[in-house]
Protein backbone atom coordinates (compact mmCIF):
# COMPACT_ATOMS: atom_id res chain seq x y z
CA UNK A 1 0.00 0.00 0.00
CA UNK A 2 1.52 3.62 -0.82
CA UNK A 3 0.82 6.10 1.00
CA UNK A 4 -1.06 9.12 -0.32
CA UNK A 5 0.16 12.30 1.06
CA UNK A 6 -2.09 15.22 0.17
CA UNK A 7 -1.04 18.71 1.11
CA UNK A 8 -3.06 21.63 2.66
CA UNK A 9 -5.49 21.88 5.73
CA UNK A 10 -9.53 22.88 6.17
CA UNK A 11 -10.10 26.44 5.92
CA UNK A 12 -13.06 28.57 6.81
CA UNK A 13 -13.40 29.72 3.05
CA UNK A 14 -13.28 25.82 2.04
CA UNK A 15 -16.17 24.67 5.00
CA UNK A 16 -18.12 26.95 3.50
CA UNK A 17 -18.19 26.35 -0.12
CA UNK A 18 -18.17 22.75 0.94
CA UNK A 19 -21.94 23.15 3.53
CA UNK A 20 -22.60 25.60 0.48
CA UNK A 21 -23.26 22.49 -1.71
CA UNK A 22 -25.47 20.76 0.79
CA UNK A 23 -28.04 23.51 1.50
CA UNK A 24 -30.82 20.90 2.78
CA UNK A 25 -28.05 19.92 5.55
CA UNK A 26 -27.41 23.51 6.23
CA UNK A 27 -30.50 24.85 7.08
CA UNK A 28 -31.33 21.58 8.84
CA UNK A 29 -28.13 22.52 11.32
CA UNK A 30 -26.51 20.36 10.23
CA UNK A 31 -23.18 22.33 9.57
CA UNK A 32 -22.07 24.02 12.51
CA UNK A 33 -19.62 26.56 12.99
CA UNK A 34 -16.63 25.68 14.50
CA UNK A 35 -16.39 27.07 18.14
CA UNK A 36 -12.91 26.93 19.32
CA UNK A 37 -11.66 29.16 16.49
CA UNK A 38 -13.56 32.19 16.41
CA UNK A 39 -13.23 35.10 13.97
CA UNK A 40 -12.23 34.82 9.89
CA UNK A 41 -10.82 31.33 10.72
CA UNK A 42 -14.11 29.40 11.97
CA UNK A 43 -15.11 26.36 10.00
CA UNK A 44 -18.82 25.27 9.06
CA UNK A 45 -18.15 21.87 10.31
CA UNK A 46 -20.87 18.70 9.86
CA UNK A 47 -22.60 17.69 13.70
CA UNK A 48 -21.34 14.16 12.56
CA UNK A 49 -18.03 12.41 11.13
CA UNK A 50 -16.69 9.63 10.45
CA UNK A 51 -14.16 7.27 12.42
CA UNK A 52 -11.62 5.37 11.67
CA UNK A 53 -10.95 3.29 14.62
CA UNK A 54 -12.02 0.08 14.52
CA UNK A 55 -11.98 -2.76 12.07
CA UNK A 56 -9.42 -5.83 11.02
CA UNK A 57 -6.10 -4.42 9.40
CA UNK A 58 -7.06 -6.36 6.59
CA UNK A 59 -7.34 -5.86 2.38
CA UNK A 60 -10.85 -6.27 2.81
CA UNK A 61 -11.69 -3.93 5.67
CA UNK A 62 -9.34 -1.48 3.89
CA UNK A 63 -11.42 -1.43 1.09
CA UNK A 64 -15.16 -0.98 3.18
CA UNK A 65 -13.31 2.04 5.03
CA UNK A 66 -11.86 4.11 1.55
CA UNK A 67 -15.78 3.35 0.17
CA UNK A 68 -17.13 4.76 3.31
CA UNK A 69 -14.80 8.00 3.41
CA UNK A 70 -15.85 8.79 0.13
CA UNK A 71 -19.67 7.80 0.56
CA UNK A 72 -19.60 10.16 3.28
CA UNK A 73 -17.57 12.81 1.80
CA UNK A 74 -19.80 13.20 -1.17
CA UNK A 75 -23.34 12.65 1.10
CA UNK A 76 -22.07 15.57 3.34
CA UNK A 77 -19.88 14.79 6.60
CA UNK A 78 -16.47 16.64 5.92
CA UNK A 79 -15.24 15.86 9.41
CA UNK A 80 -12.79 12.67 9.33
CA UNK A 81 -11.64 10.87 12.30
CA UNK A 82 -8.26 8.73 12.04
CA UNK A 83 -4.75 7.92 13.47
CA UNK A 84 -1.75 6.03 12.68
CA UNK A 85 -2.13 3.94 15.18
CA UNK A 86 -5.52 2.55 13.60
CA UNK A 87 -5.46 -0.58 12.37
CA UNK A 88 -1.35 -0.57 12.24
CA UNK A 89 -1.54 2.86 9.71
CA UNK A 90 -4.28 1.35 7.60
CA UNK A 91 -6.90 4.10 8.62
CA UNK A 92 -4.64 7.18 7.81
CA UNK A 93 -4.05 5.52 4.35
CA UNK A 94 -7.36 4.62 3.83
CA UNK A 95 -8.67 8.08 3.97
CA UNK A 96 -5.93 9.37 1.17
CA UNK A 97 -6.88 6.36 -0.85
CA UNK A 98 -10.31 7.62 -0.59
CA UNK A 99 -9.39 11.25 -0.66
CA UNK A 100 -7.03 11.67 -3.50
CA UNK A 101 -9.26 10.86 -6.43
CA UNK A 102 -12.29 13.10 -4.87
CA UNK A 103 -9.62 15.81 -5.31
CA UNK A 104 -7.97 14.85 -8.48
CA UNK A 105 -11.77 15.22 -10.29
CA UNK A 106 -12.97 18.19 -8.13
CA UNK A 107 -15.55 16.36 -5.97
CA UNK A 108 -14.38 17.64 -2.99
CA UNK A 109 -11.32 20.13 -2.32
CA UNK A 110 -8.64 19.79 0.69
CA UNK A 111 -9.26 22.99 2.66
CA UNK A 112 -13.54 21.98 2.39
CA UNK A 113 -12.45 18.60 4.81
CA UNK A 114 -11.24 18.92 8.40
CA UNK A 115 -8.93 15.79 9.15
CA UNK A 116 -8.31 15.06 12.78
CA UNK A 117 -5.51 13.15 13.24
CA UNK A 118 -3.19 11.84 16.23
CA UNK A 119 0.70 11.63 16.60
CA UNK A 120 2.99 10.13 19.57
CA UNK A 121 2.58 6.65 18.84
CA UNK A 122 4.72 3.90 17.12
CA UNK A 123 2.48 2.02 14.90
CA UNK A 124 3.36 -1.00 12.84
CA UNK A 125 2.77 -1.39 9.20
CA UNK A 126 0.33 -2.72 7.90
CA UNK A 127 0.16 -6.35 9.46
CA UNK A 128 1.32 -6.99 13.06
CA UNK A 129 5.18 -8.46 12.78
CA UNK A 130 5.93 -11.71 14.18
CA UNK A 131 8.48 -10.50 16.72
CA UNK A 132 7.15 -6.63 17.65
CA UNK A 133 10.09 -6.10 19.89
CA UNK A 134 12.31 -6.80 16.84
CA UNK A 135 10.17 -4.65 14.99
CA UNK A 136 10.41 -1.50 17.33
CA UNK A 137 13.89 -1.82 17.53
CA UNK A 138 14.68 -2.23 13.79
CA UNK A 139 12.12 0.45 12.95
CA UNK A 140 12.74 3.25 15.17
CA UNK A 141 15.53 2.51 17.30
CA UNK A 142 18.51 1.40 14.65
CA UNK A 143 17.18 3.83 12.40
CA UNK A 144 17.85 6.78 15.15
CA UNK A 145 13.87 7.69 14.96
CA UNK A 146 13.48 7.26 18.84
CA UNK A 147 16.23 6.49 21.24
CA UNK A 148 14.92 3.34 23.49
CA UNK A 149 15.07 5.60 26.49
CA UNK A 150 12.27 7.78 25.03
CA UNK A 151 10.03 4.35 24.17
CA UNK A 152 7.48 4.54 27.20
Amino acid sequence: MVPQFIQGYATAQGTSRYAARFPDLRSARHFRRSEHVPGPHELWLSSIGIGTYLGDANDASDRAYTEAIAYAVRHGINVLDTAINYRNQRSERNLGEALKPLIEVGEVARDEVLVCTKAGYMPFDSDVPGDPGAYLRGEYVASGLAPMEEIA
